[in-house]
Formats: structure tokens, C-alpha cells, sequence
């Protein structure tokens, strides 16, 4: 797998573990679940930072990092988008919201100026980072 691929393929398993605690946190206020929805929140966690730490030692990536946005497309990220779903979207910018792996949902402002809002679905090779 090539080096650039794994980096992405990383931070995509950090936004999942991420993705994952949010939602287990939100069953918080069922009781009768609550520990249940806690030891899944405190799972996915545990493997996020395992991905975070993988991340560093291999490619010294520090992923909360304002750097990282450069290296690695997460949530924020700025990418330059390559096809043309519609006209006009190839060559345009978009930032990046959330993953839902392995596609992403994002902002596009299309190359007329005109604005997508939470634009469903880029993959990762559909964009480029800027």
C-alpha cells in the first residue's frame, strides 16, 4: 500500500473512532443503556488514539495539529476537487465537513462562484489537498 494511502486511510479510521464516540455519547440520557453506550464511547476512543499515535510514530503526523490539514484530509481541510459531477466542479474548492468512510460530505464552491452546501459524496480520489 503506498505511504500516502495509509496516511489517509489513518486519519479516515480516526474521524470513524470519532464519528463513533459522538454517537454512542448521545445515548448518554437512556438509562438503562447509559454503561453500555459509555464503554462504546470509551472503546472507540481508545482506538482513536491508537490510530493518532500509529500516525505520529510512523509518519510523524501530530494529527490535531494544524500542520496535519496539509498532510492527511480531515474535517476542515481544504481539497481541490477532480471530477465533474456537475459543471463546473471539477477544479473548485471544497472544504471538507465529515467522513462518512470512504466518502465525505463537504462545502463546494464551484468555479462560477456558486456555493454547495454539505454536498454529498466525495471519495478520497476524487479530491486533492490544497
Amino acid at each position: 500500500m503506498a505511504l500516502n494511502k495509509s496516511k489517509q486511510v489513518l486519519a479516515n479510521l480516526i474521524q470513524a473512532y470519532d464519528m463513533i464516540t459522538e454517537i454512542a455519547r448521545s445515548g448518554y440520557d437512556d438509562e438503562e443503556l447509559k454503561d453500555w453506550f459509555v464503554n462504546q464511547s470509551l472503546h472507540s476512543q481508545e482506538k482513536s488514539n491508537e490510530c493518532i499515535k500509529k500516525l505520529n510514530d510512523i509518519f510523524s503526523i501530530d494529527y490535531n495539529s494544524d500542520s496535519a490539514k496539509k498532510q492527511v484530509i480531515k474535517s476542515g481541510s481544504d481539497v481541490e476537487v477532480l471530477v465533474n459531477h456537475m459543471d463546473g466542479m471539477k477544479g473548485s474548492t471544497a472544504t471538507i465537513k465529515s467522513y462518512s468512510i470512504p466518502s465525505m460530505r463537504s462545502d463546494i464552491t464551484m468555479m462560477d462562484g456558486m456555493e454547495i452546501k454539505n454536498h454529498k459524496w466525495l471519495t478520497n480520489d476524487e479530491v486533492k489537498l490544497k
